[in-house]
């Protein structure tokens, strides 16, 4: 698959993403953020590329948890 449909693909995920990493985050700074890391998660990830509309799905939400969850904790410490 090439670089422009992989972006086309994940487009249609970018909306799923931040509303998860916004749900758990409740700021806008940090959904952006952990949003964005996790795009970039499944772009690189060669299971994303290759299962189907469900997997995929699953997959975003994971990514976006993770992402999120990082960032979060990453926050608390430099508090």
């Amino acid at each position: 698959m090439d670089f422009q449909t992989k972006i086309a693909t994940l487009k249609q995920y970018e909306s799923e993403c931040y509303q998860v990493c916004y749900y758990l985050a409740r700021n806008d700074k940090t959904a952006c953020k952990a949003a964005e890391e996790a795009m970039v998660t499944l772009f690189t990830s060669e299971d994303f590329w290759t299962a189907d509309e469900l997997k995929r799905r699953k997959a975003v939400q994971r990514a976006a948890m993770g992402s999120c969850m990082k960032l979060l904790k990453h926050e608390e410490i430099a508090v």
